[in-house]
């Protein structure tokens, strides 16, 4: 029995691999050994402990970088690490141990195979919003290995690529009617490169006249809050900004300013970045309502400021990261949040922004709002462009930033719009709107990205306009086919038996 904990364990481990940087898609085939596990267990208590242990070595794996952040300041919060490191993947994991004991009930079902994918699909689901949601290792991410396999997320979103990964991953945990659900496997992924691949052919990209320029200046985590460091800081980024060219957009990344853009030094050197009044600069920045005593709040912001110091607007950032921006039970809990400064961030409201000057609907995306796919849906008959501002240097070399990046780039893809994504130390990048990099920078660079802005998608994507509901009909059709699959089989072993 302890074996096979250590399996379903290391089989967790191994599945996280598939996300980005390393991208092991063999890695979800580890799906049919907890698959198995389950099916051969002979109570649910045994079945729960299997999934619960892949679920552990799964999320270990796959969100380790979270500890990354939380060693930034470690002489105030070391005793958060093992938290972060441990604690979170053992929470988590008791969401797999939910599919692994509600599949235990199906297992003598001819659908149980089905049924398990299913209800792994419904647990997602349920991680993207419960708790205020971590949708964050969804397993349709392992796809963004390639840009054919992820354009299927247009019309079912990541969710659909999760099954269809769940069901490719797991489809072989038993011998019986093993040739079936590899048939069904090879249809699924012979639906999604053909799909895939002609929807990238009549999709070229097109650019609009609209010139950007992304700013990434890779200050370290440590250096960007250092009030010591807050001119040396800024002049970096206003340097970099000031480089031949003259864009129409200049992008900073989430907190390129750590203290309100109107105080007047900074407002005044802000000013010297322009070359032209219609030039208009985007800032992700720490920003507050002016007010003072209980009434005083303040606010992770995209602010955008023309080129004669007119604020346009100033988007605050809707879903806060737990811990980091805000601390949940802070009456019963008596620590501070991750990031400088005793204060609380207040949430603001999910809105399009528009730049009227460029005629330009923006739907902004600051760092974490990203991940969250059901949020973040909106129709490309009403938003031009998506700009996803962040900073990852919190997370130093680990794969989360390369996750982020990638997370990211699935809302394109979903939304059918064009993404400028600037990060402080990467990955910035311009994507079109079936989810091509057109240009970036790798982590850690210190550079810009001079590019126009692409074109929308002339059509709304299915996943933009349905939502989850094409992501049912999807499940109904691979459903269809498993059923065809049995009849099939049990109708040639008839006939078979008739001729003997």
């Amino acid at each position: 029995m302890i074996l096979k904990r250590k399996l379903s364990f290391i089989s967790g481990l191994i599945c996280g691999l598939a996300f980005a940087p390393l991208y092991f898609f063999p890695g979800l085939l580890m799906l049919s050994v907890l698959c198995a596990q389950i099916f051969k267990s002979s109570t649910m208590r045994q079945a729960l402990f299997f999934g619960y242990m892949f679920g552990f070595g799964f999320f270990l794996a796959s969100l380790y970088w979270i500890s990354f952040g939380v060693t930034v300041y470690i002489e105030e919060f070391w005793w958060a690490v093992p938290f972060a490191l441990f604690g979170l993947p053992a929470f988590m994991a008791i969401f797999i141990a939910l599919v692994a004991a509600v599949s235990w009930r199906f297992r003598l079902s001819f659908l149980y195979h089905i049924i398990f994918c299913i209800i792994w699909i419904f647990v997602e689901w349920l991680i993207s919003w419960i708790f205020t949601g971590l949708p964050w290792a969804l397993l349709g991410y392992a796809f963004s290995i390639s840009d054919i396999l992820i354009q299927p997320a247009s019309i079912f979103g990541v969710l659909g690529l999760s099954f269809a990964a769940v069901f490719i991953g797991s489809s072989f945990y038993s011998k019986g009617f093993l040739v079936s659900r590899v048939i069904i496997s090879v249809v699924i992924l012979a639906i999604f490169i053909s799909y895939g691949y002609l929807r990238l052919v009549d999709n070229p990209t097109e650019y609009s006249d609209i010139k950007v320029r992304v700013v990434q200046p890779s200050i370290p985590q440590i250096a960007k809050w250092d009030a010591n460091a807050l001119w040396s800081n800024l002049d970096r980024q206003i340097e970099m900004s000031r480089r031949k060219g003259e864009p129409d957009i200049i992008i900073w990344s989430e907190a390129a300013l750590t203290v309100p853009y109107y105080y007047r030094p900074i407002y005044n050197r802000l000013m010297s970045i322009f070359a032209e009044e219609e030039q208009i600069l985007l800032s992700g920045g720490v920003n507050d309502n002016g007010l003072s005593g209980d009434g005083y709040e303040i606010y992770s912001s995209l602010i955008a400021l023309d080129g004669t110091g007119e604020l346009l607007f100033d988007y605050h950032k809707s879903h806060l990261v737990p811990f980091g921006e805000y601390m949940p039970l802070k009456k019963y809990l008596p620590v501070k949040k991750l990031t400088p400064g005793v204060i609380d961030y207040t949430p603001g409201n999910r809105d399009v922004v528009f730049l009227k000057e460029l005629n330009l609907r923006i739907w902004p995306l600051v760092c974490y709002e990203s991940i969250f796919f059901n949020e973040v849906r909106i129709s490309n008959t009403d938003v031009d462009l998506m700009i996803n501002i962040t900073n990852d240097a919190w997370y130093g070399n680990s794969s989360g930033p390369f996750q982020h990046f990638q997370i990211s780039r699935m809302r394109a893809v979903e939304n059918g719009l064009p993404l400028i994504r600037a990060g402080n130390n990467g990955i910035s990048a311009i994507i079109d709107p079936v989810g091509r990099v057109i240009s970036s920078l790798n982590l850690n660079v210190v550079d810009t990205i001079d590019g126009y802005i692409p074109y929308k998608l002339t059509l709304p994507t299915v996943f933009s306009d349905r939502g989850i509901i094409s992501l049912i009909i999807e499940v109904f059709f691979v459903l269809i086919l498993h059923v065809l699959c049995f009849f099939l089989y049990f109708f040639w072993k008839g006939k078979n038996k008739t001729l003997e």
